[in-house]
Formats: structure tokens, sequence, C-alpha cells
């Protein structure tokens, strides 16, 4: 029988109240902060200093008020622990500067080459650019037509912006000339699809990926933008909500499905009927947000709608299992963060400090959290290219 809304509550809270007992053996500190609205992106700022034995540190947020109140694009400010000090510091966030909008951010992203610059793509597919220095709006352009989420900014290409949205395309956006055709570059028609994501790979400054509810990783290069380079068709999922390209693996991509599995391939073996190098299963509900580590090979992070973040370490693959163990799930889960209480909306990786993370939910609470050194002893070593053949 389906749980009624009530019982559903009383589990969500059985469950917070659980994970909050364990919370000591799991994390070098964990702060939740609760916002006015919630957030549906999240990303660390790179820049930060340290100081009386504190990290000063910034984040990206936005607003979702669902029309009920004035949008913005805000940068939170929090403090972080420097490793070894012993020192406590209060990880609470602060709003420091706040940019208004004039509708939901569904995700900010940062400029890698000039980090005060950022973009934001809302619900009507419309891209906004601010400059936090001067603490301004200073473009604006609609290159899509509905609802939109994918957006990536080109480490190698200044200016170069990839978006995604509802009304199947991926556009290439040069934010540097926004009088000049909108901006636009191209427009990627060959997904039949909402396409729920796009990145740019990590090596190769001319690729980039999309995934779509087509079932469909579509891999394009942009000097020949026409038709994609290599395609990948998932018939086991009910579609791709995200990808993430190994930042230490130029051929390893991995794939976060509505099915809730995670596929793991080699981006020298796809096409069409190519099947995954291997399926992850831990979540419950559909991946909305996947992330490799920046800083340890191997590592992934996944968010799903099941309120959990799961961390993944690639290394453990296949490793044999005791009957108890497998009980709480497959050999390459390495954690579990199951603190919020509402589907996981985005996750961050912090650029300057390994092993913490920051998480927004559904339930407008984000999430600052280091996971304990007592669980990272080890430190793991991403499969080599060689191994994926």
């Amino acid at each position: 029988m389906a749980e009624s809304p009530d019982q559903q509550e009383l589990n969500i809270k059985d469950e917070y109240e659980l994970w909050r007992k364990n919370c000591k053996y799991m994390y070098e500190f964990i702060n939740e902060t609760a916002l006015t609205w919630p957030s549906l992106t999240v990303q660390w700022l790179p820049t930060s200093d340290t100081a009386n034995e504190a990290i000063n540190a910034r984040l990206l947020l936005g607003t979702h008020t669902s029309g009920e109140g004035q949008n913005h694009l805000k940068v939170a400010s929090t403090q972080l622990p420097v490793k070894g000090s012993g020192k406590k510091v209060s990880s609470k966030i602060k709003i420091t500067q706040k940019l208004e909008c004039s509708s939901e951010v569904n995700r900010a992203r940062y400029k890698p080459q000039n980090p005060d610059i950022v973009a934001t793509i809302n619900g009507s597919g419309e891209l906004d650019f601010y400059n936090l220095k001067t603490n301004e709006k200073f473009g604006h352009v609609a290159p899509h037509s509905q609802n939109g989420y994918g957006l990536s900014w080109s480490s190698y290409k200044a200016n170069y912006l990839l978006s995604s949205s509802d009304d199947h395309t991926v556009v290439l956006t040069n934010a540097g000339e926004l009088d000049k055709n909108n901006g636009r570059i191209h427009k990627f028609t060959a997904h039949s699809d909402i396409v729920n994501d796009v990145k740019w790979h990590s090596f190769d400054e001319n690729l980039f990926g999309s995934v779509s509810d087509d079932k469909q990783l579509l891999l394009f290069d942009i000097r020949s933008p026409g038709n994609p380079a290599i395609t990948f068709v998932n018939n086991e999922s009910k579609g791709i909500n995200s990808l993430s390209f190994s930042p230490f693996s130029r051929n390893l991509i991995a794939l976060g499905n509505t099915n809730s599995n995670i596929n793991l391939l080699d981006l020298r073996k796809l096409s069409k009927s190519s099947t995954p190098l291997h399926t992850m299963m831990g979540h419950g509900d559909a991946i909305t947000c996947l992330e490799f580590s920046p800083h340890k090979d191997g590592i992934v992070a996944s968010g799903s709608q099941d309120r959990r973040v799961i961390l993944w370490d690639l290394t453990k693959i296949g490793e044999e299992q005791t009957q108890e163990d497998a009980e709480d799930g497959c050999p390459e889960i390495f954690m579990m963060h199951a603190g919020h209480t509402g589907g996981v909306t985005d996750l961050s990786w912090c650029p300057f400090d390994d092993w913490t993370l920051a998480s927004v939910a559904d339930d407008n609470i984000v999430h600052l959290w280091e996971v304990s050194q007592s669980l990272v002893k080890e430190t793991p070593v991403n499969p080599q290219d060689s191994e994926l053949e």
C-alpha cells in the first residue's frame, strides 16, 4: 500500500534524526543553513583567503520564489576550518550580495577566466550576465524558448558559454559579443526531447556533451557543429538528466539517469548500440546532479530526488563483499549524505578544500560538509585509460 503524506513526513523526520545522531562519525564538520526560498543552484567561488586559522569562502546561490517574491542571484560567505588546526569555526552562511533577477535562477555558474562574471539561466530559457565586482547585470539574451537548466562555461575559450533547454536545443553563446546576434555562435538541434544538461569536455577545447530525455548522449565538435560527432543511446534509461567528464581521464564520462542509475562510459567505444562500461546502483529516484571530484581520482558525487548525495569510489568496482556489507549497497558506494529532507537540486565540490562539498535541496536548506578524515585515509586512484579498454 502507498504511504500517506503523514506517514511519508514521519519517515523523513525519523531518517533525519537518525542521520543527525551519526554525523559525528561521518563528517569533519556539517552545517545546515535555512534559506527563505529554495535554491536550485550552488557553486563554490574559486577564490578564498585564510586568516586566524579559518578559510574565508564564498558561494553562488539563487532563488526560486514561484512568483511570490523578487528573485535574486546571491553570493554567500562562510568560514571553513583549516585542516589540522583543530579550531572550531562557524560555517553558517551569510548572504553578502544580492542581484535582482527577472525570474527564478535555475543555474548560476561563474566564468573560469574571471570569477566575478556570472551567468544564470532561468525558467524561460533566458541568460543573464552579472558582474559581482560592480554589482550589476550587464547582459541579457534569450537563446531558448522554454525552461533551461544546462549551463557550462568553457575553461579554454574565454566567453564561450553553453546552455540547454526544454526546447530540445543547445546554444553556444559568446558572452563577449552579446551585441552581435545576441552573442549566438550556433544552435544545436539534434536532440528530439528536453535537453537536461550540457558540459564541456575536460581536455578537448572543441568537444562538449549534452544529455536528454530522448535517452541520448550527444558529443559535438564545435568546429563541425552540424551533426554530433558521437551518439550514444541508453535504451535502459527513461532519460538522461546529467553528465560529468572526468578531470583525470580524457575518455571517462559519467551519466546520471532518470531511472536512478549512473553509467560509466569510455568515449573511445561509444556508438548508438554500445553498452556502458559499468552501471552503479544506489539511489532510489532520478539523478539530478553529478560531478567528478576535482581533487581525488575516481571519486564521483551524485545528487538525487531521493534526498541523498552519494559519493562513489570507482576503484572499488568489482570488489568482493561480505553478505552483510552487500546489504548496505554496492562496493563503490563510498559515503551517503542523507541529511536533506527534500530532493537534491545541485551540488558543488569545494575547489580549494578537498573532501568538502555544498549541496542544496527542495527543503530550502544549504548543506556545507566535509567528509571525516577517518573515512578518507586511503587516497583512491582513478582507473587509467588502459584499464578502461
